[in-house]
């Protein structure tokens, strides 16, 4: 399936536009504009909304929230009922990393958390609702924003192969909403976003 999407030459308009759209980085902006500097200077030096959260308050940091989680949750929402589950979600594979890797910012760009949540929520709302419930614990009990991200994705890696050993194996026993491709390209995604991770991992090692 996946050759068929790759050979289809009208799917690069979505792959690319799907690119561009991830890589508007509106943390970066809305510091740009209130502060005329670059955010990766301060802070954790990431472009997300905790740091902007951190440095410009709340109101921006819910903003860059809200419009990071939908330029990933919109375009693979749509694409995914109108032209395919496959498609939507590569299409949603690559906001996301156009986030991660934006060339207006050399290909430094934010950690995807925010993006990875707006793809999560289409392909399946129960991992989505598990994501959210195990960062906002952790983040409550231990005021670390980062590590919350970290165990939530942690998370997120055991529960996929679970999933995908149950669709394999027990799937006329238990029904979990969301396809196995999906899932294929959802512990990808993870797997790169607990890499962009590495630096907070190797201070609370050092801790």
């Amino acid at each position: 399936m996946l050759e068929i999407l790759i050979s289809n030459k009208i799917n690069y308009i979505f792959f690319f536009c799907s690119y561009i759209l991830g890589s508007i980085p509106f943390g970066y902006i809305f510091y740009k504009i209130n502060k005329n500097d670059d955010i990766r200077k301060y802070g954790s030096g990431n472009i997300g909304a905790t740091n902007v959260n951190r440095l410009l308050g709340k109101k921006f940091a819910t903003l860059t929230l809200f419009l990071d989680f939908s330029k990933t949750f919109i375009p693979c929402f749509f694409i995914q009922k109108y032209f395919g589950t496959e498609l939507g979600a590569v299409c949603g594979i690559i906001t996301i990393i156009g986030h991660m890797f934006p060339f207006w910012l050399r290909f430094r760009g934010g950690k995807g958390v925010a993006s990875y949540i707006g793809f999560i929520l289409v392909i399946s709302w129960p991992l989505c609702c598990l994501f959210i419930f195990i960062w906002a614990l952790t983040v409550k009990v231990l005021k670390y924003s980062a590590l919350g991200a970290i165990i939530a994705i942690i998370s997120q890696l055991l529960a996929f192969n679970f999933i995908l050993y149950v669709q394999f194996n027990l799937s006329k026993l238990l029904w979990i909403p969301g396809e196995p491709i999906e899932f294929h390209f959802a512990l990808f995604i993870s797997s790169l976003i607990l890499l962009k991770h590495r630096k907070n991992i190797i201070s609370i090692i050092k801790l």
